[in-house]
C-alpha cells in the first residue's frame, strides 16, 4: 500500500500498490480506463489523474468550484503529482525499438463477483468443475482469435449462473459445499445458456472484460503458474503442451476427460465431468508422471 501523509490534517490515507490490494470497484474503475485510454478516449495524464482520484477516493462536491482559482491550480497540482505512484500499475518493454508501455491487469482474483443476480466463480478456478472450465475455455479462446463479443458473453454465461433455490436453508445442511450457483453440465438446457446471454450482453464492456481477464490470470497460472498441493509444487505446463498441441490424434481437453474417466478414478465420463477442476488436473499429472516415469524406465532398460 502507498501512504499519503497530509500533515495539515494529521491523516495518512492508505491507497493500493498493487492490483491485489485494490477493491472490486477500484479494479473496475481501473479497466474502464485502461480500455478508455486504449482506445485514446483519454491521455496517458488524464488517465493516471482519474486513477489517482479512483484510488483515493477524491470527489469533486460542489464547493470545489467555489474555491478561488489558485486554490483549484494546487488541488490538480497535487494531484498530477500523485500521478507518478500510477508507475506500478504500468510496464514498459521495447517492441521494434520502440518503448511501449503496457498495463498489469493479470489476476487469479475475481473482482466481479457478481452480475446483476448471477454469481461467478470463487478466486483461482476454485469451485469450477471440470465441465465448467473446459466449456468456457473454448469460448475464451474463440474470444481471443475473433475478438467476438459473442464469444464473451458465452464465456461469462457458463460462468455466471443464478443461486440455488433456497441458499439460505441449504446453508444449514452437512452436504452444503458453499455453492451457490446452479449446476452446470455438457447437457444442460442451452435456452438457459442462450437467455443468459441476452442479458449480460446488455452490461457494460468494462465489466465482462474484468471477467476475460479473470480467465485470462487463472489460465495463465494454470500454465506456468506453480500450485502447491499437499506440500508439494506442481507443474501443469506439460499437460498443456499437450492439450493445445496440433497433433490430429491430440483432441485437447475433451482428450483428457476420456483419458481420466479411462482410468476410472471419478467414474464414467459423466462423473468425471462434474468433478473439481484442481481435482481433475491433478489426477492428470499424477498419471501422466507415472507414465512418464514407466517411459523412462522401459528405456533405460532397454539401454542396458
Amino acid at each position: 500500500m502507498h501512504k499519503l501523509e497530509i500533515p495539515e490534517l494529521s491523516t495518512t490515507i492508505e491507497f493500493p500498490s498493487e492490483l491485489e490490494e485494490m477493491s472490486n470497484a477500484q479494479f473496475q474503475r481501473y479497466v474502464s480506463l485502461v480500455l478508455q485510454y486504449d482506445k485514446g478516449i483519454i491521455n496517458e495524464l488524464e488517465f493516471r489523474s482519474k486513477l489517482v482520484q479512483c484510488l483515493l477516493d477524491i470527489r469533486m462536491s460542489y464547493r470545489f468550484h467555489w474555491l478561488s482559482l489558485e486554490n483549484r491550480d494546487t488541488c490538480a497540482t497535487n494531484i498530477v503529482r500523485l500521478t507518478s505512484l500510477i508507475d506500478s500499475f504500468i510496464e514498459e518493454f521495447e517492441k521494434d525499438h520502440q518503448l511501449v508501455k503496457s498495463f498489469k491487469l493479470i489476476s487469479t482474483r475475481n473482482f466481479v463477483p457478481r452480475i446483476l443476480n448471477y454469481f461467478g466463480p470463487r478466486d483461482g478456478f476454485e469451485n469450477l468443475t471440470f465441465c465448467e472450465y473446459r466449456i468456457a475455455r473454448n469460448y475464451y479462446r474463440q474470444f481471443i482469435e475473433t475478438t467476438d463479443e459473442t464469444f464473451l458473453n458465452y464465456l461469462i454465461a457458463v460462468l455466471y449462473r443464478p443461486s440455488k433455490p433456497f441458499t439460505f436453508i441449504r446453508k444449514w445442511f452437512e452436504s452444503w459445499n458453499g455453492e451457490t450457483r446452479i449446476p452446470f453440465m455438457s447437457n444442460s438446457n442451452p435456452l438457459s445458456l442462450d437467455k443468459r446471454v441476452k442479458v449480460l450482453m446488455k452490461v457494460p464492456f468494462h465489466l465482462r472484460y474484468c471477467v476475460f481477464l479473470y480467465f485470462s490470470g487463472c489460465e495463465q497460472f494454470l500454465k506456468s503458474g506453480n500450485p502447491v498441493v499437499d506440500g508439494i509444487e506442481l507443474d501443469f505446463s506439460q499437460l498443456y503442451s499437450d492439450a493445445d498441441s496440433s497433433d490430429k490424434a491430440n483432441v485437447g481437453m475433451v482428450g483428457l476427460l476420456y483419458s481420466l474417466s479411462e482410468s476410472g478414478v471419478f467414474g464414467a465420463i459423466e462423473q468425471t465431468d462434474k468433478q473439481n477442476l484442481w481435482d481433475v488436473l491433478v489426477r492428470v499429472y499424477q498419471l501422466v508422471m507415472q507414465s512418464q516415469v514407466s517411459s523412462f524406465k522401459a528405456n533405460f532398460n532397454g539401454k542396458s
